[in-house]
Order: structure tokens, then C-alpha cells, then sequence
């Protein structure tokens, strides 16, 4: 059987599921495990990574009014790998390529598939929804007692971090800083399993803009810079950049210096059981 993975966390959770042989194809943005930059990728990003957050913003807002695709199905290659499955996410078409693109993209015209290749969309806005994926590959992969075990393991780690003591912190996440986007989807989770209080947003919200004054009616004790697809590195430089922000700069988490970045694409971003590990290093960090 043949897999192309569309979406990075399916790609890491075929990989726990110990499907790599199986995978011939990923997405451009699939980077773990390491191993994965062996394989074909098999898209690209019609938005320039390298600009401003304020730019980049703007071009997807244009090309989402234009009803132009935020990435690029190499149909060509596709063709070439002939998958019997591939792999895409319903969460965020801002994120990854979505089941719509796929079904328009490689049910055409253009890709020359076989109507038996499946399309399977990852649909985990939370743990609980990530667990569920977890479940549904497992089952249809022939992979049942491996994906149960990692479910069960990390409902433990949750229920761990459940017990420890809680804290009247609130935390704010930010997915964005120019304009500013509170996190949403399972960060809000994150936050409460860390022990803490989320400033804006609840489990399952979407992530959306926020205004100067919805950041200091939230009253934020901690600030996290968790920008969408970053490393730490780069958050850090965001970080940084908000400290000369005077619209915000002379609220707590500033004048107390806890502003911290985290490595967002790894343990924010994704909807993987790694979310787990981001909300213990929010914990460990704030604490």
C-alpha cells in the first residue's frame, strides 16, 4: 500500500504508527520525524514565507477573497506515486491543503489517479478529536492495538498533568502578532492542562484577530509567542518585537518580563499527541 501524506500530522502520526515504508509522498511542510525529508514532496506554498507577518497575512486575506489556493498539488508527481491513499485535514485551509482542494485537484482533470485511490481528511480540532485520529488510522491501516497503546499513553500524561496543582495565571497565547490572532482550536486546551488560565479563547474556538483593547480587558499575566509554523528561534525574534510595541508594552507580562516564544511548528501548531509536550513546557516555562 501506498500513502501521500498532505498534512504534516498525519505524516508524524503515520510514523508512530509505524506506517514509514509505507509513505511515498509528503507535503512540503512535513519535517518530522527527520527521516521524512527523504521522501517526495509533493507540494508547495503559493505564499512567500520569507515576508513580513503583516504581508503575509494580506496575501492570504487576498488570495482567500480571490478564491485563489493557498498551496500547490504537483499533480504531475501525485500521477507518478499513483498512492492508493491520500492523506489531507478539514481544521484549517490556511494550514495545510484541505479535503475540498484534494478532491478538486486530484479528482479532475488534471490528475490522472485511479478512482480507487481514498482521500482521507483528519478532522482533530482538540486531544480529544486528535485521539479519534489516532483511532481512525489505526483502524484503517490494520494498525488497531498500535494506535489504541498511544491513545492510552497519552490519556495517562494528560490525566497526570491534570492532577497537579492549578494555577490563577492567565495565560495568553498568540498565534499572530501583526495583526494579532489568539490561538485557538486545542491551545486553549493546552493552557488549561498546563494548570493555567487561557486570557482569551476556550477549547475549541477558532483562532482569530483580537484588538488592543480585547488583549487588556483579558488582563494577561503571561505572554506566549506561539506564531503559527515557527521554531523558537524565530518566536523569540517576535517575542523581541513586542517589547517595542508601545501599544502593549507596559502591560504585566512586560514590566514582569514574562514574555516567553516556544517552537510553535513543533508543539503549538500541529495537531499531534505532541501538544502534550507544548503544555508541559508552557507549565515549566511560566512556572
Amino acid at each position: 500500500m501506498k500513502i501521500v501524506s498532505l498534512v504534516p500530522s498525519a505524516s508524524e502520526i503515520l510514523c508512530d504508527l509505524g506506517l514509514n515504508k509505507q509513505l511515498v509522498g509528503v507535503s512540503h511542510e512535513c519535517n518530522y520525524p527527520p527521516s521524512l525529508s527523504n521522501l517526495t514532496p509533493v507540494t508547495s506554498s503559493n505564499i512567500n514565507s520569507y515576508e513580513t507577518q503583516r504581508e503575509i497575512d494580506n496575501s492570504v486575506r487576498a488570495k482567500v477573497n480571490e478564491n485563489l489556493p493557498l498551496y500547490e498539488i504537483n499533480t504531475d508527481k501525485i500521477n507518478t506515486l499513483a498512492p492508493d491513499i491520500i492523506i489531507t485535514q478539514g481544521v484549517c485551509d490556511v494550514c495545510a491543503i484541505s479535503n475540498d482542494q484534494v478532491e478538486v485537484m486530484l479528482k479532475g482533470q488534471l490528475c490522472t489517479i485511479p478512482s480507487s485511490t481514498n482521500v482521507i481528511s483528519l478532522n482533530g480540532r482538540s486531544f480529544d478529536g486528535i485521539c479519534q485520529d489516532i483511532i481512525m488510522l489505526g483502524d484503517h491501516f490494520n494498525r488497531k492495538e498500535r494506535s489504541k497503546r498511544i491513545v492510552e499513553n497519552a490519556i495517562v500524561k494528560k490525566e497526570n498533568m491534570h492532577n497537579m496543582q492549578k494555577h490563577e495565571i492567565r495565560v495568553l497565547c498568540l498565534e499572530w502578532i501583526d495583526p494579532f490572532f489568539s490561538a485557538g482550536h486545542w491551545v486553549p486546551e493546552q493552557i488549561e492542562m498546563a494548570g493555567f488560565i487561557s486570557a482569551i479563547g476556550k477549547p475549541g474556538d477558532q483562532s482569530r484577530v483580537i484588538t488592543i483593547d480585547e488583549i487588556y480587558e483579558s488582563q494577561p499575566d503571561v505572554i506566549a509567542v506561539i506564531c503559527c509554523g515557527y521554531n523558537k528561534d524565530k518566536n523569540e525574534t517576535f517575542a523581541q518585537d513586542l517589547f517595542k510595541d508601545h501599544r502593549i508594552n507596559n502591560l504585566a507580562p512586560f514590566t514582569n518580563n514574562k514574555v516567553y516564544a516556544f517552537d510553535s511548528d513543533a508543539f503549538f501548531s500541529r495537531p499531534t499527541l505532541r501538544i502534550l509536550e507544548g503544555a508541559q513546557q508552557l507549565r515549566q516555562t511560566i512556572l
